[in-house]
Parts: C-alpha cells; structure tokens; sequence
C-alpha cells in the first residue's frame, strides 16, 4: 500500500489577510507564533480586558494593544478575528466580531453547547462572513493525506476506530473550573474529531467516566456505535498520559496516526495481515507541535478568498455534532462542568 504525499498550501498562493486577537489567553501565544513562522498573514492587534494584558502581549509580537473588545472590532484594518477566550465566552464573543463584519476564527471547542453553536454558524453566515472552528489538526498535513487516503477508498470500508487522549494535565487550573473547558470538551474533542473524520457521527454512545470532587470529569472511556455497524473506542484522560495514538481498521487496510495524533507527526498504513509491510510518511515540514495552529490562518485565508462561509474540512454541522456528542457523554457519566 502507498501513502499520498500531503496537498500543502503555499502560504504565498493565499491573500495575506489582517488579523486581531480577541483576548490574550495562553493559546493565543501559540496562534500567533505559528502565524508568525510559518504564514503571511498579518497579525495586527491584539485586545484584552485584563489590565495590562494586551500591553504585554502586544510588547511581545511588535503588534497594537487595546484595553476592549470594541476599540479592536472598530478597526477596518483588521479582516480576521481569533477568538482563544474561555469555551463559556465564545457566543458572546463571537457574535460581537461578527456584528463588526468580521470574519471568525474561534478556538476549539467553539462553544460548550451545540445551540451556542448554531446561534453562531447562523449569525455568521447571515452577515456573509466565514465562522470556523479552530480544529486546527485538520490543517496538518497529514490529515491531508488521511482525506486522500479516504477518497481513493484505500482502506475499504472503515470497521473500527480506537483513539486516545491521555494527558496527566491535573496542574493546569482552567482544566478544572467549571465553564473553563473540561477535559473532555478541551482535550477529548481532539479525539471525537479524529473519529468523525472516518466514520461521521454516531447512531448510539455508551460512556462510563472517573468524576474528581468537583463533578468534572477526569476520565472518560466511551463506544461508539454508526448505521454501517461500524464501532469507535476513545479513552480520555486528565490525569493519566500514554502515547496519543489515533488507529483506523478497514476491510482493506489499517491506518495509524501519532504518537502524538494532534500535533505534526505521522501516519502510517497497512494492509490487514498480521506481518503487512509498514509505509510511513513523517511530517519533515519543519512545522514543531503547536506551531501547527498558525497552518489553519493560511487555509482559512484561502477559503475566503474563494468566498466560502464554511470550511470544506469541517463544516459548521461537523463542529455541532462533535459538541452533541460530548454534551451526550457528560449527560451519561454525571459530570458537572457549568
């Protein structure tokens, strides 16, 4: 079996867009690291509510400050907005930048609830401007060569999917307060994404979970059931770290993504026999961890110079129906995280 080689926009073949930060938060540093590196785009400014925030931030990246919202989004220099606030702030964010005209680059999950979602997807794309969740791993290019892989049908019918998410995360705060993105939705989403790329959405979900004394849950393991009788297994922790492996089985061949799945690394493919020869490609680009967050800037720039109000490699009903499957996982195992 043969691997593809991955489809990677030239950053020169897109429009160097002009972007703000809406809010300084830590990911944020990342976004506009890997923008930086590894892009033309143009970070512009940045706004916080935080005193002195901004003013630090900006210092950082040679970019403008501002102490509100409203002084950023007034600006007509500014095309793009991403939106790194906490999961609970997103629709109110998001529906202040798009009111502005602006279109939204809103980080993962794009809300914590799916009606926040849609609320969003609609506002968006009724003022004519491009909503996208910042599902950034689907930028990489190795889930281009994974859309290349599922389009030539090269694994036949996919049978199986087992990912994992497991990350001893208890020292970081937001993780663990309520509103702040729990592990599931934070760190777990990755891995619901990574199923629906294979399989699209569930018929049926069984999970079991491990809640801390908070309610919020530290470990989740779920299956899940699709129409074709296909199945996925994913196993999400906090508090626990093993090699982040995504694993595909076909009627024709099996396929594997890691040991980091979410971050530049590889994919490799095989047929069905227990002794099938290994073809691997590894990610060479230079692009490091979560540097790759700067990719989705290039993509998103292109998708808005073909006038689209929706990515092409998640669309706005993937985003909601990933979100309905975590909110149908924190129904089942109890868990408390508004």
């Amino acid at each position: 079996m043969t691997l593809p080689q991955p489809r990677i926009p030239h950053p020169e073949s897109v429009p160097a867009l002009r972007w703000g930060i809406m809010g300084a938060a830590g990911i944020a540093h990342a976004f506009v690291t890997g923008v930086n590196l590894h892009t033309r785009q143009t970070i512009v400014a940045v706004a916080s509510r935080t005193p002195g925030k901004s003013e630090k931030f900006a210092q950082q990246y040679g970019i403008d400050s501002h102490d509100n919202y409203e002084d950023l989004l007034a600006r007509d220099d500014i095309d793009v907005i991403y939106i790194p606030t906490l999961p609970s702030q997103h629709r109110d964010h998001a529906l202040q930048a798009i009111a502005a005209g602006k279109h939204v680059l809103i980080e993962k999950p794009v809300t914590l609830d799916p009606d926040e979602a849609r609320e969003i997807f609609a506002a968006a794309r009724a003022a004519g401007v491009l909503a996208m969740e910042a599902m950034w791993t689907r930028y990489l290019p190795q889930y281009d060569i994974v859309r290349q892989v599922l389009a030539a049908g090269t694994l036949g019918d996919i049978d199986m999917v087992n990912v994992t998410f497991c990350q001893a995360n208890l020292e970081i705060p937001r993780l663990w307060k309520k509103g702040h993105g729990d592990p599931l939705f934070d760190m777990g989403i990755y891995a619901v994404s990574f199923v629906q790329t294979f399989l699209g959405n569930p018929t049926s979900i069984t999970a079991q979970g491990l809640l801390n004394a908070d309610g919020i849950e530290e470990e989740v393991a779920v299956q899940m059931r699709y129409e074709s009788g296909a199945r996925a297994y994913m196993l999400v922790s906090g508090r626990a770290a093993i090699p982040l492996i995504g694993s595909v089985a076909g009627t024709q061949g099996t396929l594997s993504m890691g040991p980091q799945f979410p971050v530049p690394s590889q994919v490799s493919i095989a047929g069905t026999d227990f002794y099938a020869p290994v073809e691997t490609w590894v990610d060479d680009t230079g692009v490091k961890g979560h540097e790759g967050l700067g990719l989705q800037a290039t993509h998103m720039a292109g998708f808005i110079a073909e006038g689209l109000l929706e990515s092409p490699f998640e669309s706005h009903e993937d985003s909601i129906a990933n979100l309905e499957v975590c909110a149908e996982i924190i129904r089942q195992i109890g868990a408390q995280i508004h």
